[in-house]
């Protein structure tokens, strides 16, 4: 061969094997295709069956010496009615007390073996050392075959009920569920069942005897042992503290699915001066547990309300910054399925985030997304799914449910491969079967003064509102009077503390009070004089933790040790509280104020004002109809919504004042009690200073 033609021939197996080198090279501008799903070995579980019904499960894992043990009551749901809560109380009971022992002698006892035990109304479990299994084992059996329902313990949870109920009335998430109860399912529907201080109060201990009598029984009872010990242990153990537990005829309950949601329906419950408001939108179908819809459903929902990644969050967060985050969920159930949004946005953007909501719901249903959110989100749940595969009870819980629901014994050792197969088709075919705007619930727990935007996005152009307790708000055409101003509010109110004269001569004021935070005791001390200066000093164990003080011209901050002078916001505001009565002059200090209503407070009926300060904050305030007097505050401090109800008013000198002042903010409650109040004693001008 000529040395022309070697090169030529070089050249072109060059050429050839770039070629053949280049097509057999990754394409990295396209994601690698999935290999098959993995099987999932989910690991062995026994299970046996007692005489009396009681079916058990045993999951064996000996790398820890631990062992837990749960049985659930698989009962249908009750609607529990005008005795809602009673189950929640029944359940709580259990441990109180048993034929051998005391609430305390239990706690004593599961504390010295270093163990857990929780009851419920639906069952027992309880865990601990396995060294420990057979006195645990006892214990366990002991409170759910035993329990007494001492009367002592039964006022105690009540008592206890009865003051969370209290620190709920004022929070979002709470009103939120009680009006989501009371919208979302018919009367006598376990679902539609909401706890209240009437509900509460009508029960009695029989009402929980007689569920406890009636449910409790062994032959509708599933266990799962879990942990370290043997099958053959564990069936020796149960034997001896269940086998003689008595079986027995169960009642079953059935329900009708709701009717379908027509068009869009707006309810609101009135949070006022909120600063933010939480909105979610409903929907209602049947999907019971081990529908093939629940799989490429849930996808669906994550890819729509997940994380940082999911539509919702992009919207609401990232684009309109409404909120600091944004979700959806989607549940399967064996009476009623369902789907919601939720997010916490600015009360001012309320009705554009439900807009937004639906833009974000209509594009998972128009739009086909990509497949690297889809592929993202399927790896982000297979992840999920086997990180809980690391703790032994996954497996226990897997079998519960396959026993419980009926589902196909290879239900979890597939779900991987079932996930896999998820598309983006199945996406869209999802999001249109369960995903429904325009037929759909639209709930708002926020300021009612955004009713009008909020009415536009209904289908009959009307919003209903509901109280906290889930019950709906209807207008009194009466509850204001005719001829009722806002003038004539205050003018009676002065005449209940004491008349304009009265106070008009009152040229000082000093109060001692102590208020309570939790077990803190805070010593509070504030004076004004001349209706120019004034001054606070809150100190505990004898520290300042805060003061504040004004002369009429200059002020200061004194706080953690830190002394400043005031800035222009504080000294407008120290201004404010110099008055000792800004209601004799509220036009001239600069205030508007606005008859808005009527409500209960404390169940007497009370006029409210909406008033605004010189710097432009309002707040509401309440103000008794039958005696005058101002009874409650509801304004915004530090972006949070903050209560004031004021008791106990006394006469000094003439003038009346309240005595008590409970301040809530979130769940906590502050109440401030006045321990000295001296009027025109002649407060020394250096303590402003």
């Amino acid at each position: 061969m000529k040395m022309k033609n070697l090169y030529r021939f070089l050249a072109l197996a060059v050429v050839v094997c770039f070629a053949f080198t280049a097509s057999a090279q990754v394409d990295r501008t396209k994601a690698p295709k999935a290999g098959p799903a993995p099987k999932v070995q989910l690991g062995d579980y026994d299970s046996f069956t007692l005489k009396n019904g009681m079916k058990v499960l045993v999951v064996e894992n000996h790398k820890l010496p631990q062992v837990g043990f749960a049985i659930s009551l698989l009962n249908d749901p009750i609607a529990e009615g005008d005795k809602a809560g009673y189950l929640s109380i029944m359940g709580q009971l259990l441990d109180r007390g048993t034929a051998t022992r005391s609430s305390k002698q239990i706690a004593d006892e599961i504390d010295f073996i270093g163990a857990e035990l929780g009851v419920s109304s639906s069952g027992v479990d309880a865990g601990g050392l396995s060294r420990y299994k057979e006195q645990i084992l006892e214990l366990m059996a002991d409170v759910l075959l035993n329990p007494t329902f001492p009367q002592e313990e039964f006022d105690k949870i009540v008592k206890q009920t009865l003051s969370g109920l209290e620190a709920n009335k004022t929070d979002p998430k709470s009103m939120a569920s009680n009006m989501r109860s009371r919208v979302l399912y018919p009367a006598h529907h376990p679902y539609g069942d909401v706890v209240t201080e009437e509900t509460v109060k009508s029960i009695t201990i029989d009402d929980c005897k007689n569920y406890y009598n009636t449910y409790f029984k062994p032959n509708k009872a599933l266990m799962a042992i879990v942990g370290d010990i043997t099958t053959k242990e564990a069936k020796k153990l149960v034997k001896k503290y269940f086998g003689e537990w008595e079986a027995a005829e169960v009642p079953s309950h059935s329900y009708e699915m709701p009717a379908k949601m027509e068009g869009k329906r707006v309810v609101l419950a009135n949070k006022d001066a909120a600063p933010q408001s939480l909105v979610r939108i409903y929907n209602s179908f049947e999907l019971k547990k081990g529908n093939p819809d629940v799989i490429p459903a849930s996808v669906m929902n994550a890819m729509l309300g997940r994380g940082f990644s999911g539509l919702l969050t992009k919207n609401l967060r990232e684009d309109k910054a409404y909120t600091y985050g944004a979700g959806s969920r989607l549940y399967s159930d064996k009476l009623v399925g369902g789907f919601y949004t939720s997010s916490e946005v600015k009360a001012e953007v309320t009705d554009s985030a439900l807009m937004e909501m639906v833009v974000e719901m209509n594009r998972i249903r128009d739009t086909k997304l990509t497949q690297d959110h889809l592929n993202m989100t399927k790896a982000t749940m297979a992840g999920d799914f086997a990180r809980s595969l690391e703790d032994p009870g996954t497996i226990a819980r897997f079998a519960m449910a396959i026993e419980r629901y009926n589902l196909p014994a290879d239900y979890y050792a597939t779900y991987l491969e079932k996930l896999d197969k998820v598309t983006l088709e199945d996406i869209q075919t999802m999001a249109k079967k369960y995903v429904d705007p325009n037929h759909a619930v639209y709930l708002v727990v926020g300021d009612k003064k955004y009713k009008k935007q909020l009415a536009k996005l209904d289908s009959d152009g009307e919003v209903e509102e509901y109280d906290y307790k889930g019950d709906i708000v209807k207008e009194d055409p009466n509850a204001i009077p005719a001829g009722l101003t806002c003038k004539s509010v205050i003018d009676n109110y002065i005449a209940a503390i004491g008349g304009r004269e009265k106070w008009e001569a009152v040229k000082d004021i000093s109060i001692k009070g102590e208020m309570k935070m939790g077990p803190m005791s805070i010593n509070v001390e504030t004076a004004q004089k001349n209706n120019k200066k004034f001054c606070m000093k809150m100190t505990m164990n004898g520290q300042v933790m805060q003061a504040m003080y004004y002369n009429g011209t200059a002020g200061r901050v004194v706080a953690q040790g830190q002394e400043m002078a005031a800035n222009e916001a504080q000294l407008a505001g120290f201004k404010q509280q110099a008055q000792m009565c800004p209601e004799l002059s509220m036009e001239k200090l600069g205030y508007e104020m606005k008859l808005v209503g009527a409500e209960k407070v404390d169940g007497e009926k009370a006029y409210k004002l909406e008033i605004k300060d010189p710097q432009g904050n309002s707040r509401f305030d309440f103000f008794n109809a039958n005696t005058g007097l101002k009874v409650k505050t509801v304004a915004q401090q530090q972006g949070m919504s903050m209560i004031m109800l004021y008791k106990d008013y006394k006469e000094v000198d003439g003038v009346k004042y309240p005595f008590q002042t409970i301040t809530k903010m979130g769940p906590q409650e502050m109440p401030l009690t006045i321990k000295e109040l001296l009027v025109n004693k002649g407060v020394d001008d250096a303590i402003f200073n």
